[in-house]
């Protein structure tokens, strides 16, 4: 690889990190407004992942609000990455790629740490309202890394 090539892709790994916190921001203000309207509590998985995957337990339920939100947060601004990596595929198919494997790799992450059941046995109800949020996320994702990209010149 030449010196261009790998400053160019850490330059789109950087523009595709922070769309990714674009995205988990605006996916936890659709969360919350959702969830303000249905009466919905939080949900505690994201901090049952981390404490999965990190061999640890949280006792204290406001550590582990903490804990979910800094969780989720890590793992939408890690995804973001994603967009980086399909930066030849054009719109709109690159964002409704990135919502496949957005949804698909939290629902896979979710699912195989037996944290859940599969999507396949959600509710309508359930399903539709994750499938809502990360619609908010893979867009304002996606459309932060467009401009993100487009100031930056890269």
């Amino acid at each position: 690889m030449t010196r261009d090539t790998l400053t160019h892709a850490a330059a789109l790994s950087g523009l595709g990190l922070a769309a990714g916190l674009v995205g988990a921001l605006a996916m936890s203000g659709s969360q919350k407004a959702e969830m303000a309207i249905t009466g919905r509590k939080p949900s505690d998985t994201p901090a049952k992942a981390v404490e999965e995957v990190t061999g640890t337990d949280v006792q204290d339920p406001t550590a582990e609000q903490s804990l979910s939100t800094a969780g989720h947060l890590a793992f939408g601004t890690a995804l973001g990455l994603g967009l980086a990596a399909m930066e030849k595929v054009p719109e709109p198919a690159r964002t409704i790629a990135f919502f496949a494997a957005a949804w698909g790799a939290g629902t896979s992450l979710i699912t195989g740490l037996g944290l859940s059941d599969p999507p396949t046995k959600w509710d309508r109800t359930q399903l539709a309202t994750d499938l809502g949020h990360h619609a908010v996320y893979a867009a304002s994702a996606a459309t932060a890394f467009y401009g993100l990209r487009r100031l930056a010149k890269v």
